[in-house]
């Protein structure tokens, strides 16, 4: 780990320990102690009263304002650093089949930085240009359709488990080549992950982590063994010509698939359910989907401003400069918090009020920016306009029954279970 991760992991585990009493006094402190899957927004705002950069007792700073995250997310002066902060020392497990262990975030093109960066995601973005994702846009309405049939029924389902993670997870299975039996398998590997992001806690959390990690590398390597002996249409054949030509590792194989995986399907499960949530508690706007479907593009625009699947996003400084007034030296750790500078109000009106008339929604920070926006934003958008218009379209008067139980993140933002009564 180089210096200035090793910095921004010291600061994090400091930020942890700190008890109640300091917390309550320190908005940064506040928000990584937050219980996981709370909603973070109130607190965020005390970080925006705080100015445009605020720093905690344990050095971290943050930021709530659009403008200053906008520029830390595309100054390559800003490295990217894991967003788990603490990094667990991987190490292969008795039981595993493979000599080495990855991390789908860590280990990937995600916590790369240029010119590593630069030459990973050359490799990999062609794979989701718009030429790429014109080509599956009949495979996905396809699949949302038959997909819908399971929420046909006059009693309350479960909008996460039986559509929101079975449409991007059976798409990206398509696009990597993997089987769609294995469906349950990703879904339970990426709401497990989304737990994690934010740190282990515990000896407990570490174990069932490295757990984790070793299912995913097992499942991978055995993968890209599979495509060298039988060769396919899929990224992941693609990507094995990277490896053979040297352009990338074996291991950066292993992890780019895991993270374009758990990426690839937990970003558009969380912008349907957060869509479908935020519908439901604003009636008029659920009014104008249900009478014009194709404002779904629209929803998903404001669902992304209004609620960011990832609530923010660590960088590090790689030499000393300034944000916002305050100088910074080499190895600060700076947080993005995305979620509050898409409600910044020197950038959205009225930035507390879900509309999906929104003429700048689009100006939302949840793909981040720079070199690191999003590889699959593309996908994610489609995917959630295509579920979102195919939905309101079939069942006009779906809603949320009840309260959504969030996933266990403090990071991650979106329902992991949601009751929804298709209005039968």
């Amino acid at each position: 780990m180089s210096g200035e991760l090793r910095t921004i992991a010291r600061l994090y585990r400091n930020s942890l320990r700190l008890r109640t009493s300091t917390v309550m006094g320190d908005p940064v402190a506040s928000i990584l102690n937050l219980p996981r899957g709370a909603d973070g927004h109130t607190h965020y705002e005390r970080i925006r009263s705080g100015g445009d950069l605020v720093r905690g007792r344990s050095g971290l700073c943050m930021s709530a304002s659009h403008a200053v995250c906008n520029e830390l997310l595309r100054d390559n002066r800003f490295k990217v650093a894991p967003t788990s902060a603490v990094r667990l020392k991987l190490r292969p497990l008795p039981e595993q089949r493979t000599d080495f262990l990855v991390h789908p975030l860590d280990d990937s093109l995600a916590s790369a930085n240029p010119p590593e960066h630069t030459a990973l995601r050359r490799l990999v973005a062609p794979l989701f240009g718009a030429a790429q994702m014109r080509a599956r846009r009949s495979f996905v309405e396809e699949l949302v359709e038959r997909q819908l049939d399971a929420l046909d029924s006059t009693e309350p389902v479960d909008l996460i488990d039986a559509f929101a993670l079975r449409i991007p997870s059976l798409v990206i299975a398509e696009l990597l080549g993997l089987p769609a039996t294995d469906h349950d398998h990703f879904a339970r590997w990426g709401i497990e992950f989304g737990a994690t992001v934010d740190g282990a806690r515990g000896a407990r959390e570490r174990r069932r982590t490295q757990v984790l990690l070793a299912e995913l590398t097992d499942y991978f390597a055995a993968a890209v063994a599979a495509r060298r002996a039988a060769p396919g249409p899929d990224l992941i054949t693609a990507l094995t010509a990277a490896v053979d030509e040297g352009a990338m590792t074996e291991a950066g194989l292993v992890s780019t698939c895991q993270a374009l995986l758990i990426g690839g399907f937990v970003t558009t499960a969380n912008i349907i359910g957060n869509a479908v949530i935020a519908l439901s508690e604003n009636p008029d706007q659920h009014e104008l989907l249900a009478a014009d479907p194709d404002l779904a593009g629209a929803v998903v625009e404001e669902t992304l401003r209004w609620e960011a699947p990832a609530q923010y996003s660590v960088r590090v400084v790689g030499e000393p400069l300034e944000l916002a007034g305050r100088q910074l030296p080499r190895g600060t750790p700076v947080v993005a918090l995305l979620a509050a500078a898409n409600r910044d109000p020197a950038v959205f009106d009225e930035p507390g009020r879900f509309d999906i008339t929104r003429p700048n929604a689009r100006e939302h920070l949840s793909f981040a920016a720079g070199v690191h926006y999003c590889l699959g934003a593309g996908l994610a958008r489609m995917e959630g306009e295509i579920a979102l218009r195919a939905l309101y379209h079939r069942f006009p008067r779906v809603h949320a029954v009840g309260r959504p139980a969030y996933c266990p993140s403090r990071v991650i933002r979106g329902p992991r279970h949601l009751l929804v009564s298709t209005g039968r």
